[in-house]
């Protein structure tokens, strides 16, 4: 991505910061802007009367989730390509750096985008659809957190009963736990409805939820992660990012067994590692390999990462042949 002028923002709830580098990485000019519709288009009105076209420059800004949802979407409308990095990723690219401050950070996005440009590839919004499951998804999250904190202190407090009266303190609880348990059920009919809109115009819901061990949450969050499967290109790249991907430890003579990296998303990775449990259960195959390699000797986590792999491989298989999962040991059975 190669551009005349290369832009950092640095995002925080109420103010963002930026700093325009030049061709040959060197600071042009700096400012800040408030994070509403009227102070972003203020800022790209600056850009323009600094006779800056749009056409030639490319901004970069850190995940902030919905901090810097307005900034893409105002980015997008005005048809200025943008990339959204990890702050991680920019943090460990740049080496040694004292000092932190938002001018100092929108700076040193600006480098980050000119060091990286022909490595980085535009970014994109979701779908207003995933951008809406992935609202619904969340709340569910915290409403599945509230419950079970409701459940643990019900169970708590049945033990203090034995010595204080705390009956009224447990009616209230319960309440509240019953509450939740229907808002729950609300709320799963509202993403299962979610899913349902979206797989009527993509068709991968459905295909998701053929394989053993996918259920609608996960193949939710999976839709949301990928972004209807246009984030990632393979399996492979998918695993790295859940964290499932072994990668290999050697230096010198030294070499330790391959091991799954730290950087993971942690949500994905809990999920499909419910996931495997089920898909045990269920898939015959799955169980075989599962039960196979432990008799071999091998951690019981380290089989379930093996089975997370094996489980998002045949997610993009299907997901790539349009067609459902078929159990091959049953189908066999049926020959």
């Amino acid at each position: 991505m190669e551009a005349s002028y290369y832009i950092g923002i640095d995002i925080s709830k109420q103010r963002l910061d930026w700093q325009i580098n030049d061709t040959q990485n060197t600071e042009l000019a700096t400012g800040q802007a408030s994070n509403t519709p009227k102070g972003i288009h203020k800022m790209i009105g600056q850009w323009k009367r600094g006779k800056i076209s749009l056409d030639e420059l490319i901004v970069c800004f850190e995940h902030t989730g919905p901090y810097g949802l307005l900034l893409a979407t105002i980015l997008e409308q005005s048809g200025i390509c943008y990339v959204m990095v990890s702050a991680a990723e920019v943090q460990l690219s740049l080496g040694i750096r004292r000092g932190k401050s938002d001018p100092i950070d929108a700076g040193r996005l600006a480098e980050y985008l000119w060091r990286f440009r022909d490595r980085l590839a535009p970014s994109h919004l979701p779908s207003k659809m995933l951008l809406e499951l992935r609202g619904w998804l969340l709340w569910r999250e915290k409403l599945v957190k509230m419950r079970t904190a409701l459940t643990n202190g019900i169970k708590a407090n049945s033990l203090t009963s034995q010595v204080a009266d705390l009956d009224e303190i447990n009616e209230q609880m319960q309440s509240q736990h019953d509450g939740l348990t229907t808002q729950l059920k609300q709320v799963d009919r509202k993403i299962l409805s979610l899913l349902r809109r979206y797989n009527a115009i993509e068709g991968q819901y459905d295909l998701l939820v053929s394989i053993p061990g996918l259920g609608p949450i996960i193949a939710g969050w999976l839709l949301v992660y990928t972004e209807g499967f246009t984030r990632f290109a393979n399996a492979r790249q998918l695993a790295c990012f859940v964290g499932s991907a072994p990668f290999p430890r050697q230096s010198g003579q030294h070499k330790s067994p391959d091991r799954v990296s730290q950087w993971r998303c942690q949500r994905l990775k809990s999920l499909l590692g419910n996931g495997v449990h089920s898909a045990i259960q269920y898939d015959p195959e799955l169980r075989g390999y599962y039960k196979r390699k432990c008799d071999e000797g091998k951690h019981p986590q380290s089989v379930r990462n093996a089975v997370i792999c094996k489980l998002l491989y045949r997610v993009f298989a299907v997901i790539d042949r349009g067609t459902p999962y078929v159990k091959i040991q049953q189908h066999k059975a049926v020959k």
